[in-house]
């Protein structure tokens, strides 16, 4: 079978955007043009990335395929970069560093995916996120099953805002110390040569998410304001919340309700 994206019918003037005929891939592949595109193989890179997508107003469905790489724990899986009104769907990702990665985007919605890392040691910070938001504001991130990763969903950034992180699985790996965190508010990375910016991700809704099997469920930066968290059950090895000084209930902006929490046996499966 040839291993394509398939722009659907309704675009047949750019009909068929094919990426490879053989089986799997040894190269990342970027998505410049709106459409609706479909994988219709399982795609494995080498090392680096895999789907890029730069172009706006994408719909890339990945109908039940696996998206990996044989250097595991490098790398992003499908990356949305600059872009706006993108939706991923339908699919596995497993074994990058970044999983799925959305960076300085809007109106972006992840849902359905199947991610599983290979529960890796951390080296200098995670070396398996599920799913990462950075600068990214008004994004879906819904539905997904996330597991054996060292950190599973990460938002960033101060211009990080107005999302939602809704009806997650985000579950720990067999060894409990590669267990970070289960969500993570922080600031953005700094960039090389630049100046830290301290602020964190402000006004996200955070619901009916389950979080299992990590050493903290939750962790929110002095930066993270604003941003709330409810009705998620939380099952960790230490306690639900890592900064509980930065919620309402202790003096700081964000607020959580109705969120259930049980602390579970340190213990590896």
């Amino acid at each position: 079978m040839c291993f394509s994206i398939r722009k659907s019918v309704a675009a047949l003037s750019a009909a068929f955007l094919s990426l490879l005929c053989a089986g799997t891939a040894s190269a990342d592949w970027n998505i410049s043009r709106p459409g609706a595109y479909k994988l219709r193989d399982n795609l494995s890179v080498g090392s680096g990335d895999a789907i890029t997508i730069t172009a706006s107003n994408v719909t890339l469905d990945l109908t039940g395929c696996l998206v990996s790489t044989r250097t595991r724990g490098t790398g992003r899986g499908i990356v949305v970069q600059g872009a706006k009104s993108v939706s991923i769907s339908g699919g596995r990702i497993g074994g990058f560093n970044a999983n799925v990665a959305v960076i300085d985007s809007e109106n972006v919605r992840v849902d359905g995916l199947q991610i599983t890392g290979d529960g890796l040691a951390p080296n200098n910070g995670p070396t398996e996120i599920g799913i990462l938001l950075i600068n990214s504001r008004a994004c879906d991130i819904l539905s997904n099953t996330v597991s054996s990763v060292n950190l599973g969903i990460f938002v960033r950034g101060g211009k990080s805002t107005g999302n939602r992180i809704m009806k997650n699985v985000v579950t720990g790996g067999a060894t409990a110390a590669n267990n970070l965190l289960g969500i993570c508010y922080n600031p953005a990375p700094t960039p090389a040569g630049g100046t830290a910016d301290p602020a964190g991700p402000r006004g996200d809704s955070i619901y009916n998410n389950h979080i299992a099997r990590f050493g903290f469920a939750i962790a929110v930066s002095a930066g993270s304001v604003s941003n709330m968290f409810n009705d998620n059950t939380l099952a960790s090895f230490t306690g639900a919340f890592r900064e509980p000084q930065y919620f309402a209930a202790q003096g700081g902006t964000n607020v959580e309700f109705d969120n259930t929490s049980v602390v579970i046996p340190l213990t590896n499966l």
